[in-house]
């Protein structure tokens, strides 16, 4: 009964005027899970490797799905862009990785996300750079995020950086342009760290 409640007071405001409003969004909502739902029963069935219980919502884009390896309760959720210029780069995604709305990761370096990480909203990751000159021929260099990370929505994660650490927090808007150590807090543009030896539970 509460449960039923609840849903009711995220679709309906109660009032008679509001019920053609609450039947839409409720059919929204329905067709959203039912898109969300063929999307992941596709797109599993062409990356090179996939674990058990993932979900990958609508509006995703990726290249070199061969090239693409996920772990076990991986979510991506909807317009994640997954792209890919080389056929040696690769995406490994390990076990309890969440990507939330707009991720932008280009793995043409390769890029492995460790487990429980969450990457935010609107998140960009690049793995390869032009220097100074945008028509020269790119440079690729691999990224390696650790365990237990959490990066802040509106961060962008540039091709210089190799690693980032354990349980490292990149903060909301930050841009990192060098590696990350374990166990610390970075924030700004550059990003600098601000705290160190937390420990993410």
């Amino acid at each position: 009964m509460v449960d039923a409640l609840r849903l009711l007071n995220h679709i309906w405001n109660k009032r008679l005027s509001g019920v053609l409003g609450a039947i839409i969004l409720a059919l929204s909502s329905l067709g959203r899970r039912v898109l969300n739902s063929l999307t992941t029963i596709i797109v599993v069935r062409n990356l090179g490797h996939v674990g058990k219980n993932v979900k990958i919502y609508r509006g995703i884009y990726y290249q070199n799905p061969s090239q693409i390896f996920l772990g076990n309760n991986v979510h991506i959720s909807q317009n994640a862009f997954l792209s890919c210029e080389t056929d040696a780069g690769k995406l490994e995604i390990c076990d309890d990785v969440t990507l939330t709305e707009n991720c932008r990761i280009d793995f043409s370096g390769g890029v492995k996300i460790g487990k429980n990480s969450l990457i935010s909203k609107n998140v960009i990751i690049e793995t390869h750079d032009h220097e100074f000159n945008p028509k020269s021929e790119p440079i690729y260099r691999s990224l390696i995020i650790g365990e237990n990370v959490w990066i802040g929505m509106n961060s962008t994660i540039l091709s210089h950086v190799e690693r980032i650490g354990d349980n490292a927090i990149i903060s909301a808007g930050a841009v990192v342009a060098k590696e990350v150590p374990d166990n610390c807090i970075v924030a700004g543009i550059p990003a600098k760290i601000i705290q160190n030896k937390i420990s993410i539970e």
